[in-house]
């Protein structure tokens, strides 16, 4: 069993864990992958915690309520400190809604269920929305208390079997916690990344650590190669992961191995690598890393929300940056280190369980609070609530027809025409298809026509291709093939009318600034074409098969004699503009400046070049929002009003201002 003494080489590689993470959310270049410091952490944590109990647990002094004490005095004084700032400033600068799920993250931090909140309400740990959540990174705080709810009374029963017991048993629930994780990167990608159950073999390799499962060094070179490619291991998956690595599965393997390597090794004696991560800065930025880990994440989101942007300027990231280690520091010292120590040094478990009993009852009693008055609105003028609370909500046309099948009957819209129901226009696409909706609806009333939509959230309007990272859930394929079935098997509807997040089907990634998962689009139901995209380079393998799927669908609609209009991609902007707006009318941030119409036609250019062939080959039709909307830079509001829900799909305000003037340009319109 590994010795308990104090390592500084441990403390140092904390440090080697806290950086990355820092860097990659605060947005600086080179980080990409610095989210693996977190399993450097996990695997820090298994170390350490089982050394402490098979310590305790070989002297026969192994005590439930004294770990859980250590475990309070570690983790709560440090939490409830920052969920404190958090409540408070967003009071000041958030706006009802996320100020609402601000205060049912909290409730899911106090109960340690971050990890399963933020997979249910943000869905990615990449998406756009959870750069504006400042409790997110409490999710791993979750799978640590999880993990640590069972693994004591693991560890006593396994101990009374014996050393080969404990090994067998520990490894065993490592094996499959790593197989149940390479499973669900392509199972269950997005929760893979925040289920415990697939964690729990992070925390097992430092745990086998610990428990000697490695036999010790026979010569020096053998700490010093391990310590060294450790070190390597954790950098090199820094450097090269990305948000598009499948995550954790195999990819952990990297970062975990390294940080198991040099624990290991320094466990051998010091080696070079480990007197380098021992050096006395790096072990300081060890010792605070855990306040650390828990301020940089809200000040980051707090500056992102001042300024109106996801993607921070150098050297607002760096005044961020050193704001957290400052906040970091004090938290270390004045609320940390005071009640770490036992009676009589320090509180008395009596005083520890009333002080924290307190705290957390009045926290969870102010959110609650604030959940119940559904973000307390009435701290915002009344007008700049009624433009917010508008702007986010999804029209009822919206939610009544996302995801309606041809087979229970589309949505329709607009006008009979005389004695003719029969409608005249099908609208079909995704999310953004959904987003027109308000306006298709308006435009069809005045003009005296009738409409239908056939809309579902992330599935364009490709034949035989679809976005894989949504998974099989999705079921796009189905959709769209009972689409296009249901049109071959009639005769009326004259136009059909083609929306979609284009951009991103064809790029794969998101617009500058904006955060999450890539997409991925493969052949359906071939693994193959995905194998084969993903080996490519993902902008060029998305645009043949976008261009592949559009050209189905175009050619088979203009094969029953039917017009195509194919319009572009609304102009994404990266921010949402609707909390862009409150922020900066209510708390005097900066709002932030949307894109040229240049920037814009940039980011579309592949993807209209795709529509050029289409119109040519097809004699399809094209319209764009981009001549009324950015002239020569985007509007994001009209009359105070904002024209976005979010920071790519229209406001209904939006929809009703822009599509009827879009659709207005139709030869039949």
């Amino acid at each position: 069993m590994s010795s308990l003494t104090y390592r500084r080489d441990i403390d140092g590689l904390r440090a080697f864990a806290v950086l990355p993470v820092l860097f990659a959310h605060a947005g600086l270049p080179g980080f990409s992958g610095g989210f693996v410091g977190v399993d450097v952490f996990f695997v820090i944590s298994g170390f350490l915690i089982t050394g402490i109990l098979m310590r305790e647990i070989g002297e026969s002094r192994f005590s439930l309520a004294s770990f859980y004490e250590r475990r309070a005095r570690r983790i709560l004084p440090a939490l409830f400190a920052v969920v404190i700032a958090c409540i408070g400033t967003g009071w000041f600068v958030l706006p009802p809604e996320p100020f609402k799920e601000l205060a049912q993250s909290v409730l899911a931090a106090m109960l340690f269920v971050s990890n399963f909140w933020f997979w249910q309400s943000t869905g990615d740990y990449f998406g756009a929305d959870a750069e504006w959540q400042p409790l997110l990174h409490t999710w791993s705080l979750s799978v640590e208390e999880q993990f640590y709810l069972g693994f004591p009374l693991l560890l006593c029963l396994l101990a009374a079997r014996g050393r080969r017991s404990l090994l067998f048993g520990v490894g065993c629930l490592s094996f499959l916690s790593l197989l149940f994780s390479i499973w669900a990167t392509k199972a269950q990608p997005l929760a893979n990344y925040f289920f415990s159950p697939t964690r729990v073999w992070e925390l097992g390799v430092g745990a086998l650590i610990a428990l000697g499962a490695l036999p010790a060094a026979r010569q020096r070179w053998q700490a010093e190669l391990a310590a060294a490619s450790g070190l390597l291991m954790i950098l090199a998956a820094v450097l090269l992961y990305d948000s598009a690595t499948p995550f954790p599965g195999l990819a952990a393997l990297l970062p975990c191995v390294g940080a198991a390597a040099l624990i290991w090794a320094g466990g051998q004696g010091a080696t070079l690598t480990g007197r380098m991560i021992a050096w006395s800065p790096f072990v300081f930025v060890g010792l605070i890393s855990y306040s650390l880990y828990l301020w940089h994440w809200p000040v980051l989101v707090l500056f992102r929300l001042l300024h109106g942007t996801a993607e921070l300027p150098l050297l607002l990231a760096v005044q961020a940056i050193v704001l957290s280690l400052l906040l970091a520091w004090l938290s270390w010292r004045f609320v940390e280190a005071p009640f770490r120590l036992p009676f009589p040094v320090g509180m008395s478990r009596r005083n520890l369980v009333r002080t924290c009993g307190a705290m957390a009852t009045l926290i969870v009693a102010v959110s609650l609070a604030i959940n119940v008055n559904k973000g307390v609105p009435s701290r915002l003028p009344d007008d700049l609530f009624a433009s917010y609370r508008d702007a986010i909500e999804r029209a009822p046309e919206e939610r009544r027809c996302m995801g309606r099948l041809p087979a229970d009957g589309l949505c329709e819209f607009g006008t009979a025409s005389g004695e003719n129901n029969s409608p005249d226009y099908l609208l079909w696409g995704d999310s953004h298809a959904g987003a027109f909706l308000p306006g298709y609806q308006l435009w069809l009333q005045d003009r005296g026509h009738r409409g239908v939509a056939a809309v579902k959230s992330a599935c364009a309007p490709l034949l035989g291709v679809v976005r894989v990272e949504m998974g099989p859930a999705q079921d796009c394929d189905s959709f769209n093939a009972q689409v296009i079935e249901m049109l071959e098997s009639r005769e009326d509807i004259g136009t059909v009318i083609l929306v979609a997040r284009w951009a991103l089907v064809v790029e794969g990634s998101r617009s500058p600034g904006e955060s999450g998962p890539p997409a991925v689009m493969g052949l359906a139901g071939d693994a193959a074409s995905v194998s084969a995209n993903a080996a490519m380079d993902q902008d060029r393998g998305n645009a043949e098969l976008v261009a592949k799927g559009l050209a189905e669908t175009v050619s088979r609609i203009r094969a029953t004699g039917r017009e195509v209009l194919i319009v572009e991609s609304t102009p994404e902007l990266a921010f949402s503009v609707p909390m862009a707006i409150v922020s900066a009318e209510f708390a005097g941030a900066q709002l932030q400046a949307a894109p040229t119409r240049e920037e814009v036609e940039a980011r579309n250019q592949r993807t209209n070049a795709i529509f050029d062939v289409l119109v040519e080959e097809f004699q399809a039709q094209r319209e764009s929002l981009v001549p009324d909307l950015c002239r020569p830079r985007c509007q994001i509001q009209a009359d105070g009003t904002p024209l976005y829900r979010d920071d790519d799909h229209l406001s209904t305000f939006g929809s009703e201002q822009l599509v009827p003037v879009l659709l207005d340009r139709l030869p039949s319109g």
